[in-house]
């Protein structure tokens, strides 16, 4: 994850509200800015388990991000989307102007529209979504499995 790791090298790693793909990220992130080097003992995994808290993203400074979710593909699908948001966020600052942020009320009225289109047909979308994804890698890299 690149950008979403760009951003954890910044003096403010903060994903911004100013772009549609960050919003379904508001409140969902906690921030951890004490890099304490390699993790090689249990207590250092305890402390980033507390610092996760309830969130689904976890980033770490001087590190990278952590993203967890019911299932393999839930997680999968909160990594995916961050790095494309952060991806955004770091192109919009590389101009070297201000971010615009989209006002509160408009950001929580669009994670409550992402919070109520969880399914299509019935279906979990981060389950489609992953199995899409792996559809696309079984045609473009079919031995990746073995």
């Amino acid at each position: 994850m690149p950008y979403a790791t760009a951003l954890c090298m910044l003096e403010n790693p903060r994903l911004e509200m100013a772009g549609q793909g960050a919003l379904g990220f508001y409140d969902d992130i906690s921030y951890e800015c004490d890099y304490n080097g390699l993790a090689y003992d249990h207590a250092e995994g305890e402390r980033l388990a507390r610092a996760l808290g309830t969130k689904s993203v976890l980033m770490m400074r001087n590190h990278g991000v952590l993203a967890v979710g019911q299932t393999v593909a839930q997680a999968f699908e909160r990594l995916y989307f961050l790095e494309r948001a952060a991806q955004q966020q770091v192109l919009a600052l590389s101009t070297g102007r201000a971010l615009r942020l989209v006002p509160e009320p408009v950001v929580k009225a669009t994670l409550a529209q992402f919070q109520s289109s969880t399914t299509v047909g019935g279906r979990e979308r981060s389950d489609l979504h992953f199995e899409a994804l792996k559809r696309m890698l079984d045609r473009s890299s079919p031995d990746y499995a073995n």
